[in-house]
């Protein structure tokens, strides 16, 4: 095999005999100070000091660190000045030259495609962060993912939601949209027959952003909502008794008849009403709540929003 020195590495020439691919490599020799992107991302920076049939030793920072020839996907040497896309076969063997430095590690060169995809596997430059305070008062946004109603929940079932729009502190944002809240419900009476308005309410003490941010407790204020009165109904029922009692009793009786109708009818139309319960009052999934913070909530948002 025919060597050629040149300034950034040592040009091999696979023999005619060996392989019909006469592609250029280079060679990087041990001593050299070398970095390995491994196929799985992680990248190995050091001094390459063996180099064995099926793996390369560098020594790094933290020690030796053994790396399987198979598992490299590009090389980064000094000596080189260039990444390098490793194709291991059977008619390229490593350490196929030797020296008084030890053998060589024959890579072939990158293309250009390969030099693109080996600098989106780096990675990017760490974020920074910074905290900000959402103040008490701050109001959030919500849509309800569970429904509740004093009908049918009760006190500390879960109540889940998502902010239907981001929330900004300072120019920054503290939660994009989509973010996930939880809670439970604080109260759910029922209507009574008598008097009382049927009740629900509830608060959320969760958030929990989309990605890998850390989920934080919070305090919110209550919502709350009331069943719909049915005054004007139930005085409807008891006077349209009446009235029918009134012309079933003048039929029969005439006059007094009448009144006597009236009351038996007023008093039946009175019955219904303590017998029957008011209205409910429910909130459906998909709902808009705008829900109040009752305490302040630090968050951390990254720098370069």
């Amino acid at each position: 095999m025919k060597t050629m020195s040149v300034i950034l590495g040592v040009v091999v020439l696979a023999a005619a005999g060996c392989s019909q691919d006469r592609s250029a490599s280079l060679e990087v020799r041990p001593g050299s100070t070398v970095s390995l992107q491994k196929k799985d991302g992680v990248t190995v920076s050091g001094r390459l000091i063996e180099v064995k049939p099926e793996y390369l030793v560098v020594e790094t920072s933290g020690g030796r660190t053994e790396v399987r020839r198979a598992d490299v996907a590009a090389l980064k040497s000094e000596s080189t000045a260039a990444v390098n896309d490793v194709r291991p076969s059977s008619d390229q063997p490593v350490g196929s030259m030797g020296s008084a430095a030890g053998p060589a590690v024959a890579l072939a060169k990158a293309s250009p495609e390969a030099e693109n995809a080996d600098r989106e596997k780096r990675p990017s430059k760490s974020v920074e962060y910074r905290e900000v305070t959402l103040p008490a008062g701050t109001v959030l946004p919500v849509e309800l993912k569970t429904t509740v109603g004093s009908g049918t929940s009760n006190i500390e079932d879960t109540v889940r939601g998502t902010l239907r729009k981001p929330v900004l502190v300072g120019g920054a944002q503290a939660f994009p949209a989509g973010t996930a809240v939880s809670g439970h419900v604080t109260a759910a009476d029922r209507s009574s027959r008598v008097k009382g308005r049927a009740r629900i309410a509830f608060r959320f003490t969760t958030i929990d952003p989309p990605g890998d941010a850390e989920r934080l407790t919070m305090r919110t204020d209550t919502v709350s909502r009331l069943a719909e009165a049915t005054k004007k109904q139930d005085a409807a029922k008891i006077g349209g008794g009446a009235a029918g009692g009134a012309i079933i009793g003048g039929i029969i009786g005439g006059g007094s008849g009448a009144a006597k109708g009236a009351a038996i009818g007023g008093a039946a139309g009175t019955g219904v009403v303590l017998s029957t319960r008011g209205k409910e009052v429910t909130l459906p999934a998909g709902t808009p709540v705008s829900v109040r913070l009752a305490a302040p909530l630090t968050v951390r948002v990254a720098t370069n929003q």
